[in-house]
């Protein structure tokens, strides 16, 4: 295992590739998911069930089934549901934990077994469309912009090297490739200080064009980024601000505030209805709230400020 100083040497000794899609997705993946982690805060949740953890639980699985070990204690541990009734609603989950005793779950009074969980949803879909097992979490949303970030990132990644190497090496010698390739790769990395020593590049190489026009794709790609960005704060309920944008109608502003609080209100009565069920069977005085910086004054506040100073606020 690599800790501390070791892995801050070895991450900043490390090249990235510029077309690698795969990295900038996991960034972008857990990036977006921190953002939504942030939206709510509980209050009231007992000591051995974290709010972080109910709560990335809603997002990464749509549900979750908080329940009271052997010990007394209550925690939710990510499970899976099964058993639908006459409207398609789940009546039991299992899970799996290591240190925990597994038992099954019953999320209603259920062929004789009393009930012994809670099921809470993150959305209205309610992880179901009759038999069809349908994704209730976040997870579709997150995967989507986090896949588009990632692969406008790495077009991003490519067009900057482009400005300083604008041309494709062609080469039908792989011993000429070889030597073109490890010249190019300095260069990726902004060594201008080397030199191709091998006389068969000068004879048997040409380059290729790459295109052209390429700051004005730089900004594109830039622009675009921003726009992806807002679109995704939009559907999670967070104002994005784009001082390019200030001048705007009293209708506009007010059109685009009450998609945020619709945005936010559904997830969030599904999360006080759940808290509601959680209270009523555990005897607990849990609440769950949006983030202060979420509500719907301070939207409206860090409207005017954001117009006025030109910030992005999330």
């Amino acid at each position: 295992m690599i800790t501390g100083s070791k892995k801050i040497k070895k991450i900043l000794e490390q090249m990235y590739d510029v077309a690698n899609v795969k990295d900038g997705y996991t960034y972008w993946y857990l990036r977006l998911l921190e953002f939504t982690l942030s939206i709510f805060r509980y209050e009231g949740l007992p000591n051995t069930l974290p709010a972080r953890e109910l709560e990335l639980q809603l997002i990464t699985q749509g549900y979750a089934t908080p329940f009271r070990k052997d010990n007394g204690d209550i925690v939710s541990i990510p499970s899976c549901l099964y058993g639908y009734d006459e409207y398609y609603t789940p009546t039991c989950a299992n899970f799996g934990n290591p240190l925990i005793r597994t038992k099954r779950l019953y999320l209603t009074d259920v062929r004789g077994h009393e009930q012994n969980a809670v099921l809470m949803y993150n959305s209205e879909l309610h992880n179901n469309l009759y038999y069809a097992n349908i994704d209730g979490s976040f997870n579709p949303l997150l995967c989507r912009y986090a896949r588009r970030l990632a692969d406008l990132e790495s077009s991003e990644n490519i067009y900057t090297v482009k400005t300083r190497c604008g041309k494709a090496p062609a080469s039908g010698s792989d011993a000429t490739n070889n030597s073109v390739i490890n010249f190019l790769n300095k260069i990726i990395v902004g060594d201008f200080k080397n030199a191709i020593a091998d006389d068969a590049v000068l004879t048997s190489f040409r380059s290729v064009e790459m295109g052209n026009d390429t700051s004005e794709n730089l900004m594109s790609f830039q622009a675009a980024r921003d726009k992806i960005l807002e679109q995704f704060f939009r559907e999670i309920g967070v104002k994005f601000y784009n001082s390019k944008k200030a001048q705007v109608t009293e209708e506009e502003v007010q059109a685009d505030e009450q998609v945020l609080l619709i945005s936010l209100k559904n997830v969030l009565r599904e999360r006080t209805a759940g808290i509601e069920r959680f209270n009523e069977f555990f005897g607990t005085n849990a609440r769950v709230y949006i983030n202060e910086e979420y509500q719907r004054e301070n939207i409206i506040a860090n409207n005017k400020e954001g117009e006025k100073n030109d910030v992005v606020s999330v």
